[in-house]
């Protein structure tokens, strides 16, 4: 091998070691990039989630409050036509039906805000929740958008609370939650109550029964 060929080659090796070099500082830059990259992506979905849960909360809150003034509406709409009635006022079959009205919003905005009590350990016992509702905080939550669980849950807890939950209640109230374990949203639920005849039947039942305790409490109030 002569001088020039010697030189050739040593320019060629070298050559070859730049451009290996450069692949090899390329090679860095673009970890780095994709790590980068990477990093910011965790960025955005934490930022994302962070978001998403102060809809999540703002919603549930906006909820509740719409929810506490249709209930309000309703339990002071009860307490003026029972003051008319108390006065001797022919209210009506519309003033009784905004005593009846009332009676079950008094007790319709409960089941929730209790289970959301129970989720963020203010109440830490969960059996106190199952016994008075008939079902676990969880599953209210879950259900926290179907008016027609949060309306006879609030009957049930009433009932039970007073010593008066009877099997003529308990029936179809179990009957409602096994049939409502067949639909996976809350929207189907909503939708089956709305189709549904068994699930109307068994809530008119419901309804009917916590009407008529309520109705034999006050005739024995106003005996006394």
């Amino acid at each position: 091998m002569d001088r020039r060929e010697n030189l050739d080659l040593r320019r060629e090796l070298a050559q070859m070691r730049k451009n290996i070099e450069k692949l090899e500082i390329e090679k860095l830059l673009q970890g780095d990039e994709i790590r980068a990259l990477k990093a910011e992506a965790r960025s955005y979905r934490d930022e994302l989630e962070s978001l998403s849960n102060k809809v999540q909360i703002l919603e549930d809150q906006a909820l509740q409050e719409t929810a506490a003034g249709i209930i309000g509406k309703e339990v002071r709409l009860r307490y003026l036509e029972k003051r008319r009635q108390h006065r001797g006022s022919d209210i009506g079959q519309l003033g009784i039906e905004r005593i009846k009205r009332g009676d079950r919003a008094a007790h319709r905005g409960r089941p929730v805000v209790d289970a959301f009590l129970c989720l963020t350990d203010l109440i830490t016992d969960r059996e106190v929740y199952l016994d008075l509702y008939g079902l676990s905080p969880e599953i209210m939550k879950r259900w926290k958008d179907v008016p027609e669980i949060i309306e006879i849950t609030g009957f049930r807890a009433s009932l039970q609370s007073e010593g008066r939950l009877t099997m003529d209640f308990q029936g179809p109230f179990e009957r409602i939650l096994q049939m409502a374990k067949i639909y996976t949203s809350p929207t189907e639920l909503r939708e089956a109550f709305r189709e549904n005849k068994i699930l109307q039947q068994l809530q008119h039942e419901l309804q009917d029964c916590y009407d008529s305790v309520v109705a034999a409490n006050r005739r024995r109030r106003n005996q006394r």
